[in-house]
């Protein structure tokens, strides 16, 4: 029995540290369909960032400040950011004209060319009309997308106030409604 207890508490001690200094992506047991499931407040300011563009511009994404901004990580093979293009484009026509946009960062690892051509030739179904996406695509890399608080598992988005603060973390496939809702307090206040 004291060896049984011995191996335990071992056991207990191991996966305390593994969890704490590895971090695993456990995103795939986030219930979306929670109220709060996929979505985590946050209160950090915007670090200062300039990232390339599919048009070969620089942005700089204090530029932003004023906006309320949905910066959306995504990849051309990530299934689940796919998905959530429409969304995307929805809420960037009904919410655009209020002082919103959506900044997309792409985290592919196979780079700019596979980033715009997916852009250039891709049209999604937003409401039975197909359409091209409508809000600025920049080229990010882990380390940039980490500074503007992406820590892995995609999709993913930080939604910033118009102060410049991020306060809204959200991880996974969420119905477009979370967002909306998020979207709407930030353009209200």
């Amino acid at each position: 029995m004291k060896k049984f207890l011995l191996f335990l508490t071992i056991s207990a001690t191991c996966l305390t540290v593994a969890f704490r200094y590895f971090r695993p992506d456990v995103s795939w047991i986030t219930d979306a369909g929670d109220e709060n499931g996929g979505v985590a407040a946050i209160d950090q300011p915007l670090p200062h960032a300039v990232l390339p563009s599919l048009s070969g511009d620089w942005a700089d994404l204090s530029t932003y400040k004023g906006q309320v901004v949905l910066i959306a990580f995504w990849t051309t093979w990530c299934s689940g950011c796919v998905d959530e293009v429409p969304s995307l484009i929805h809420l960037q026509q009904e919410f655009g004209h209020k002082g919103f946009t959506v900044v997309a960062v792409a985290v592919d690892d196979d780079g700019e060319e596979s980033v715009e051509s997916f852009v250039g030739r891709q049209r999604f179904d937003v409401h039975g009309d197909s359409m091209p996406i409508n809000y600025p695509v920049l080229l990010g890399s882990q380390e940039s997308a980490r500074k503007l608080g992406f820590e892995g598992g995609l999709p993913a988005c930080v939604l910033v106030n118009r102060e410049g603060r991020g306060v809204k973390i959200f991880r996974g496939v969420l119905d477009e409604s979370v967002f909306s809702r998020a979207i709407q307090k930030l353009i209200k206040n």
